[in-house]
């Protein structure tokens, strides 16, 4: 696609990052929509304890340990699909008024690049947590649910930003190389 000024981004000229981009974003939009529909579940649960709780004396039964259960959910599958949207809290400030052209992209990659060796260390840790967590059979102090499928959301979630950050490192410094102006990279 081609930009207002008629200009198309440097990194879709690599058609294989092309192709990756596009595949990794239907799974950034999938997993996105199931962090929303766990948020609306979460919505009538709570509804629901509420009322059970006020209206009926009754409260549902262990929903403190099923909301800490599907909280990881929220906020994990949804991550990837909030860099690739710019949804994530940024200094944007600095970033927009100061940085140019080049150095715009330099500091972008850079950021991602730190980005990317944060959440490396964060997926492979817990990924190992939720696969000991699987091989005990651990499992939550009331409900006895298994927790691994909740701690599992976590290195899934942060295995798609890893990838959402090479994309978008790969992305700036193609700008960089050809030398582009331009900030938008869609």
């Amino acid at each position: 696609t081609q930009l207002g000024n008629g200009q198309t981004p440097a990194w879709k000229r690599y058609s294989l990052l092309r192709v990756i981009d596009g595949n990794i974003r239907h799974i950034e939009d999938w997993l996105n929509l199931a962090s929303v529909f766990i948020i609306m579940f979460l919505m009538f649960f709570a509804t629901a304890e509420i009322v059970g709780r006020y209206l009926f004396n009754s409260p549902v039964p262990g929903h403190v340990e099923i909301v800490e259960l599907i909280m990881a959910g929220v906020v994990f599958l949804g991550i990837a699909y909030t860099e690739r949207v710019g949804g994530h809290v940024r200094m944007e400030l600095f970033v927009t008024r100061v940085l140019k052209g080049r150095s715009y992209h330099i500091a972008e990659a850079l950021t991602a690049a730190l980005s990317l060796f944060v959440y490396i260390f964060i997926l492979i840790y817990t990924f190992k947590a939720s696969v000991f967590a699987f091989q005990i059979g651990d499992n939550t102090a009331y409900l006895y649910w298994p927790t691994w499928p909740s701690k599992f959301a976590v290195p899934l979630g942060s295995f798609f930003l890893c990838i959402r950050f090479l994309i978008e490192i790969i992305q700036h410094l193609a700008q960089v190389i050809a030398g582009v102006e331009m900030r938008d990279l869609d």
